[in-house]
């Protein structure tokens, strides 16, 4: 039997962003899909919202297995929460929402966002989690700087096609 889970890991930004304080301004928050506990990433892509993300995991059945507390290169320190999914549709579901998620501005429609991917139908879900995991794998590995938002665009898809803009 598979194990699906995810975690967060932090790169650090060329310069940095005066919109944002604290670890904000010089790290971005990259989530990071396994179906394996030993191996690469399924897809990983920057995110937004860490706590919505959560949050929306205990509402799939996620269990948050460990809590890593991790130091940056400024001496600060961040939590590197890994959670578990019980099943594939879970990981799918949670996957489109974290992608989806990650193309807002702000967390005022996430409930709305939250509501549509956990009534979607399983079919469709399938059909762009896989779009994205297979643009993520083919743009990451051809080297193009451009592979975040050719993946965020499935999300963008999604509100679109929902009409959640």
């Amino acid at each position: 039997m598979a194990e699906y889970y995810f975690t967060f890991k932090v790169k650090k930004k060329r310069k940095p962003s005066e919109e944002y304080e604290g670890v904000l301004k010089n790290y971005r928050f990259y989530i990071e899909y396994y179906t394996h506990l030993n191996g690469k990433p399924k897809i990983s892509f920057p995110v937004r919202f860490i706590e919505a993300i959560l949050n929306f995991s205990k509402d799939l059945g996620g269990v948050v297995k460990e809590v890593q507390k991790v130091k940056l290169s400024n001496g600060s320190y961040y939590e590197k929460p890994t959670v578990i999914l019980p099943n594939e549709i879970a990981f799918r579901r949670h996957l489109l929402f974290s992608l989806t998620a990650s193309t807002y501005r702000k967390p005022s429609k996430l409930s709305t966002l939250r509501n549509l991917v956990l009534n979607l139908n399983a079919n469709f879900l399938n059909v762009l989690v896989n779009m994205a995991v297979e643009r993520y794998t083919e743009l990451k590995n051809s080297g193009s700087p451009t592979w975040i938002w050719y993946v965020l665009r499935v999300g963008r898809a999604v509100k679109t096609l929902y009409k959640m803009d």
